[in-house]
């Protein structure tokens, strides 16, 4: 059974909006009611998810004063098998007040050959890295926002709820009473859907950690599905 793209699109999209709503507080400028999320078709089986707020940017507050941004983007589309949803393209971005560079970026690309599929970047150069690079990679322009510091994968890459929990605890902005449960019920919930992917790609791994736990597994009849190595291999 085919997934309906724009029904799952927007689902997701609101639990976005559900997070951002749990766990940051507004801004004075951003009424209640107000959707902080918005969900657009941006071609045939593509959703773009991105923040409605003013410049497409959510005003992170200390004491209530604004004093950073943080961009978030989804591209969605439909897995392989057409069943599930799919992230393509997302980026989480921290910025400083009126600094279109951020400060990090988490990079998700399905599609990436040349860098890894998922992957940070830290804008914050260093002269010594510039050196390195110059004598080891000649190729590479030398800046440290240009290094792509991989993170596991598309399977196993962190959430968005991981890029917030940075935010929290180490820039320690404003959040609401009860966001530390939220984040970790998100994160929960992410990483089951990520299992279940890895399921999907390795199921002969699946099927050998189960039969350890004492469970019986009866394969399909048309034989035990391949296991998506590609998936399994990349960075």
């Amino acid at each position: 059974m085919t997934i309906n793209l724009q029904t799952a699109a927007l689902a997701f999209g609101q639990e976005v909006q559900d997070l951002l709503d749990a766990v940051l507080p507004r801004p004075h400028y951003v009424p209640e009611g107000d959707r902080r999320v918005q969900v657009v078709a941006a071609e045939r089986n593509r959703y773009s998810i991105r923040i409605a707020e003013r410049r497409g940017l959510i005003a992170l507050t200390r004491n209530g004063t604004s004093v950073a941004s943080l961009r978030i983007t989804f591209k969605c589309t439909t897995d392989t098998s057409g069943r599930y949803l799919a992230v393509q393209r997302s980026s989480f971005e921290l910025q400083g007040l009126g600094d279109r560079i951020p400060l990090v970026r988490l990079d998700y690309d399905r599609g990436a050959h040349t860098v890894p599929a998922a992957h940070w970047n830290v804008h914050a150069e260093r002269g010594t890295v510039s050196n390195l690079l110059g004598k080891t990679n000649p190729d590479h322009p030398g800046l440290v926002s240009k290094l792509h510091f991989t993170v596991g994968g598309g399977r196993m890459r962190p959430c968005l709820e991981d890029f917030i929990d940075l935010m929290a605890y180490e820039f320690r902005f404003d959040l609401h009473s009860g966001a530390p449960r939220t984040l970790e019920a998100g994160r929960e919930q992410w990483r089951r859907k990520q299992i279940a992917a890895l399921v999907r790609d390795a199921p002969d791994e699946a099927v050998r950690v189960l039969d350890r736990l004492g469970y019986s597994i009866t394969p399909p009849r048309t034989g035990p599905p391949a296991c998506n190595t590609r998936e399994l291999r990349r960075r």
